[in-house]
């Protein structure tokens, strides 16, 4: 069995390098960058810089919003409830 060298998809006349985990296109040294230890081509990583950096940060803001409330809720009835173990531990 002999294995074959693919050639860069976008520069045939050099010898492929990496693979495109996206796309599966074969692609030289200079065309591969990685990116959180995986290998993409330009066009693949463009995408996936593109599509990572559109997240809406509202789903973040209500989870705090929720925990502060709860706080907010709760504080004063341990308050009562641990100056009312205090108290009896006194007397």
């Amino acid at each position: 069995m002999v294995l074959q060298r693919s050639n860069c998809y976008n520069h045939p006349d050099r010898y492929g390098h990496a693979t495109c985990m996206t796309c599966k296109k074969t692609v030289c040294q200079e065309c591969a960058t990685e990116w959180d230890g995986i290998n993409y081509c330009s066009p693949c990583l463009a995408n996936r810089r593109k599509t990572s950096g559109t997240r809406s940060p509202v789903m973040g803001y209500l989870l705090v919003l929720l925990a502060a409330a709860g706080l907010f809720a709760i504080g004063p009835k341990v308050l009562v409830w641990s100056a009312t173990l205090l108290q009896r531990s006194f007397e």
